[in-house]
């Protein structure tokens, strides 16, 4: 089977990047496997080098399949090619962002035109054929791969509680911007009684447009002891981060999948995360976590206090992750499920 991909993700071109290294094992396991991405610059004179670049290559070399990492623009390129050189198309959904006027058109027109659909979450598959229409047999999910050995294997290097004993210990890793909310979670922890608030801390974990606004909705609520923003990572032992905390916080208003939970899930680390991404599947509520509504701060602050307050319910929360760790894939498991799925489609 040859494949040809295309992506947005300039990753590719990092050897030491784990999509340059899933790329390898696809190549593995096909008979080819070309990776193409657009360049940087102006949009449009990069999507018209795609085009030429295609055009190009298909009249070289006959594919089977073109997967798209992209719900917009890269597809429209592919249509062009798709009646003359008798390929299949596979759509990519890792989720919704900027997903309004002309762009919610664009994503209409392309997911009715794909022969299969690869999603991250059950949420996405369900709003595909509820909300759109799609043929259920179109559709197969893939959650995002996750290295895990990384979590379930590694050492603790570094102990958090030693850092900030006394502490109860919240943590969040995140790109800091609006969609992600994070601006909830200080709000949230503003709302605590004085006695509860000097218990705990918020570790935030990422950078982003809202890195400066967040640091001054902290001063203005008067909670810099009680959060510290630690950068992008780069350099941290994120596992020892996992392992020594006391609960993750996820609190964005629409997420694909959110492999940070699927992170903290191997970790053995109870979350609260609001009803998006894998809610419901790779967190329960009150089950190994707890999911609030969107955007509600009164909930996820009782949520927080409740497992400030409840030692034993934090235990049970942790406990309870070892039954969810076989949901989430590494790198190889996702591969096999993917070309399976090609396969299937021919």
């Amino acid at each position: 089977m040859k494949v040809l991909a295309l992506g947005l993700d300039k990753n590719i071109l990092d050897e030491n990047s784990a999509v340059f290294q899933r790329a390898l094992l696809y190549r593995e396991k096909l008979d080819k496997y070309l990776v193409l991405v657009p360049g940087d610059g102006n949009k449009v004179l990069a999507l018209l080098k795609l085009f030429f670049s295609l055009h190009k290559i298909l009249k070289q070399e006959q594919f089977d399949l073109v997967s798209i990492q992209d719900i917009y623009f890269l597809p429209l390129v592919i249509w062009h090619f798709q009646g003359k050189y008798k390929f299949k198309v596979e759509i990519q959904i890792h989720g919704f962002e900027k997903f309004n006027g002309f762009r919610k058109m664009l994503f209409k027109y392309n997911i009715q035109r794909a022969d299969i659909i690869r999603v991250v979450s059950f949420r996405l598959k369900k709003e595909l054929v509820d909300y759109f229409k799609i043929t259920i047999d179109k559709i197969y999910i893939v959650p995002v791969a996750v290295d895990k050995n990384k979590f379930l294997e590694k050492n603790i290097s570094t102990n958090l509680h030693q850092k900030y004993p006394g502490k109860f210990i919240f943590l969040t890793v995140s790109r800091l911007v609006q969609v992600k909310n994070i601006a909830l979670q200080l709000q949230a922890i503003a709302k605590l009684s004085e006695s509860i608030k000097n218990k705990i801390i918020l570790l935030v974990i990422g950078d982003g447009s809202d890195r400066i606004g967040l640091q001054n909705l902290v001063k203005n609520l008067q909670i810099e002891k009680q959060v510290k923003f630690l950068g992008s990572g780069h350099g941290l032992d994120l596992p020892s981060y996992y392992k020594t905390v006391d609960c993750f916080l996820l609190t964005s208003h629409s997420e694909g999948y959110g492999m940070v939970i699927a992170e903290a899930v191997l970790s053995d680390l109870p979350v609260i995360m609001t009803d998006v991404g894998v809610a419901g599947e790779l967190v329960e509520d009150n089950v190994n976590g707890f999911v609030v509504p969107v955007n509600n701060v009164e909930i996820l602050k009782q949520k927080m206090e409740l497992l400030i307050q409840d030692q034993n319910l934090l235990t049970k929360l942790r406990n309870n992750n070892k039954n969810f760790k076989n949901k989430i894939l590494d790198k190889e498991e996702l591969i096999d499920e993917v070309v399976n799925n090609w396969q299937r489609v021919l």
